[in-house]
C-alpha cells in the first residue's frame, strides 16, 4: 500500500489526535498547549508510537518532521476544539437545549 506524502500529514495528525483524546487520565489541554512535562512525555510516547504504527501497518517510515508537525497540529486541533466547545456552552443557541433537557 503506497501513501503519498501529501496524505500522510493529515492522517498522522488525525491518528495522533485520537491517541491524545484516548489518554487516561484525561489531559488538560490548556496546560498542555502552553507546554508542560505532560506535553513532553506525550510527545515522546506518541510520536514513537506513531512511527511504529505507520511502519508496521503501512511499511512507511515517517520522517521526524512529519511526526513533529502532526503532533503539534493534533494538540492545536484539540485545544481549539475545546475552546470552541467552552465558548458555545453558554450561548443563546445552546441554552434552550440545556433548558429542554432539564425538563
Amino acid at each position: 500500500m503506497s501513501i503519498q506524502k501529501s496524505e500522510t500529514l493529515p492522517d498522522v495528525t488525525y491518528w495522533l489526535a485520537l491517541q491524545i483524546a484516548k489518554v487516561d487520565p484525561v489531559v488538560d489541554l490548556d496546560v498542555m498547549y502552553k507546554g508542560s512535562l505532560e506535553l513532553d512525555f506525550l510527545y515522546q510516547l506518541l510520536t514513537c508510537k506513531a512511527q511504529q504504527h505507520w511502519w508496521r501497518n503501512y511499511a512507511v517510515a515517517l520522517s521526524p518532521v512529519v511526526v513533529n508537525n502532526a503532533f503539534f497540529r493534533a494538540v492545536a486541533l484539540l485545544h481549539n476544539r475545546n475552546i470552541e466547545f467552552n465558548r458555545s456552552r453558554n450561548t443563546d443557541e445552546t441554552v434552550w437545549v440545556r433548558d429542554l433537557l432539564k425538563r
